[in-house]
């Protein structure tokens, strides 16, 4: 062969034939409930099968609503993971399950079953109401018991026996397993019991067996499997819940999988992460895993208390001092209070639903991570600076971008109380000009999204947004996160 030759034979021999994709594995979702388990509980306690889901994925304390939206107890607790939506639209406000909306919401189950009717769908349940007006509908297969009745530890036994087999031999695309006994537990004994802890590491063997069962399918390769394990409410050291006691509100969410979430997920996330592993679209008030818009105001450094006492000292949670771009300035005409109220603050759920139970500061569901707090009711609490003067503090956002923008669209979650003479108003400002009131609230709204079109002058190239409560004295508060112009 000549020289010329092998040189226009070479790059041939040198073609390597195009990488194969591999098959897309078939996701597969399993949801494991337990009722009534607090997560520092479950953590402390000896869990192996909790650690080594936690070792192989994601989990986090969350929180749930309070009065001022439900109880916190089981008939809104699991409403809100199976449909993945707030109390404020699926109506289940307490045990009694009245007045409810799950026909309009109904379960991801019954949404997966009816966007892919071939999709294999399993519940299994001891505790009935469940069954009886959550999951009416969209299960291929259901298995009920009734562990009021026949008692939760024997009822979980076999409703972990079923759901093994059901794992293990069924083709098991979604699934959902309710275990019962932990709440029990903690109603008759306490969550810091003994009998509470054991009842824990017993529902931790449990998930193993269902972990097992799913790893021992003879699919199992092929397959992309999701566990998520959660819970509906928490308990008092005593026993009990349904109030708005941060240990009553406790709740979390374990997930396997690569999402790490940079802000705490809530129990609306557990239906819309199942959905979006299926492939189902569904829109919801949770976020798939990972998904969650992540605000500014989660940059901020946060200190711990200084005037509110009632919060530990070890929880952080409230800064003066905004994200780069960010100002919040107070009226010279305001007078000293609490320093954390002294006008705008960056706080969190947990730090700021301590101050006061039971003020519906805990409706704030829609709110993520940090998020901005203006809170009269709080600022009056130390020398009583009302008697003096009137709360008034501004906050306001770094300027925006808004060239060649006929419109914009503003959005912000809000979760306002009005009392009195207090003001509230939302202003935007453009190029340096004054500033223009675009909206104004004037009566309660609890966990709201807001989302309004502002019209931009022409020529204008950038827009600052306010946010002002103003001519309060010991009246309510203004919660505002997630604010984005578009």
């Amino acid at each position: 062969m000549t020289r010329a030759a092998l040189a226009l034979l070479l790059p041939l021999l040198l073609v390597t034939p195009a990488a194969v994709a591999a098959p897309a594995k078939t996701p597969k979702v399993l949801v494991i409930g337990l009722d009534g388990t607090r997560y520092d509980k479950l953590l402390a306690a000896d869990t192996p099968n909790v650690h080594a889901l936690l070792n192989r994925g994601y989990g986090a304390r969350s929180a749930l609503y309070g009065s001022g939206m439900a109880q916190t107890s089981s008939g809104p607790g699991w409403s809100t993971i199976l449909t993945g939506v707030w109390p404020d639209k699926h109506k289940v406000k307490d045990n009694s399950f009245s007045g409810n909306a799950l026909t309009s919401y109904p379960s991801w189950l019954e949404r997966a079953n009816t966007a892919n009717p071939a999709l294999s769908t399993y519940a299994a349940v001891d505790w009935k109401p469940i069954s009886d007006q959550i999951l009416r509908g969209g299960q291929d297969r259901k298995y009920v018991l009734d562990g009021d009745a026949a008692g939760y530890p024997g009822s979980d036994e076999k409703i972990t026996v079923d759901a093994e087999q059901h794992l293990r031999t069924n083709a098991a695309d979604a699934s959902f397993v309710y275990l019962g006994q932990v709440d029990i537990a903690g109603h008759n004994n306490g969550a810091d019991s003994s009998q509470y802890t054991a009842a824990i590491r017993t529902v931790d063997a449990q998930i193993g067996r269902l972990v097992a069962a799913v790893e021992s399918r003879s699919t199992y390769a092929s397959e992309d499997w999701l566990i998520m394990v959660t819970t509906d409410h928490g308990h008092t050291g005593a026993g009990g819940h349904g109030g708005d006691t941060p240990e009553e509100r406790m709740t979390f969410v374990i997930s396997t999988g690569a999402a790490r979430p940079a802000v705490a997920p809530k129990l609306v996330d557990v239906a819309a992460s199942a959905l979006k592993h299926l492939g189902v679209p569904a829109t919801l008030d949770g976020y798939a895993l990972g998904s969650a818009p992540v605000d500014a105001f989660d940059s901020v450094t946060l200190k711990p208390r200084q005037d509110e006492t009632g919060v530990p000292a070890s929880v952080l949670g409230w800064t003066h001092q905004g994200p780069a771009g960010w100002t919040v300035t107070t009226s010279s005409s305001m007078p000293q209070g609490v320093a954390e109220w002294q006008g705008w603050s960056f706080t969190t759920d947990d730090f700021w639903t301590r101050t006061q139970a039971g003020q519906q500061r805990e409706a704030n569901v829609r709110a993520r991570g940090v998020f901005a707090v203006a809170d009269p009711d709080e600022w009056d609490d130390k020398g009583s600076p009302s008697s003096s003067g009137k709360f008034d503090s501004t906050m306001t956002s770094p300027g925006y971008d808004v060239t060649g923008k006929t419109s914009v669209k503003l959005d912000y979650v809000s979760h306002y109380r009005q009392e009195g003479a207090q003001k509230a108003a939302v202003s935007v400002s453009f190029d340096g000009g004054p500033a223009q009131v675009v909206k104004t609230h004037t009566a309660d709204g609890l966990a709201q999204q807001i989302s309004l079109t502002v019209a931009v002058p022409s020529g204008a190239r950038t827009a600052k947004v306010s946010w002002r409560l103003y001519d309060a004295g010991n009246n309510w508060y203004w919660a505002v996160d997630a604010p984005r112009l578009s």
